[in-house]
């Protein structure tokens, strides 16, 4: 279809970068646009257009109704796999076993604090969406 038209076939050694790789080559204008990690592109201070929270998988109330649904399939070297993306999900904590338990705790507080999100804001990473657990 319409993809193939564009962009060749689903695998294409040609098309295969490492993400600095893809960023470089995205930086010198080698490639026109690349899928990635929005926290990626805005440390370097590129141009991005956000995905909707439907297909970014990173909303875990959508994760059920909409992301548990997506599924891609890939031949390469004659194996074909059907892939089921998980939801995107950063975490930190503070483990019960810890040298240093207040430390651990205090950092991943710093973590969830208005600053430490200042700071995560900065780099491209959005604000908590799941549960504290």
């Amino acid at each position: 279809g319409l993809a193939k038209a564009i962009a060749g076939a689903d695998v294409n050694e040609a098309q295969i970068f490492t993400e600095p790789s893809l960023l470089s080559r995205l930086q010198e204008g080698q490639i026109d646009a690349t899928l990635g990690y929005q926290s990626a592109v805005v440390s370097q201070k590129l141009p991005f257009i956000s995905l909707p929270a439907e297909i970014n998988f990173s909303d875990p109330s959508k994760s059920k109704d909409w992301y548990s649904k997506a599924a891609l399939t890939v031949t390469a070297k004659g194996v074909t796999k059907t892939l089921h993306p998980g939801l995107l999900v950063f975490y930190a904590a503070a483990l019960k076993n810890a040298t240093n338990p207040v430390a651990a705790q205090g950092f991943v507080d710093f973590l969830a604090s208005k600053t430490g999100q200042a700071i995560f804001a900065e780099y491209g990473y959005g604000p908590a969406k799941g549960p504290k657990i």
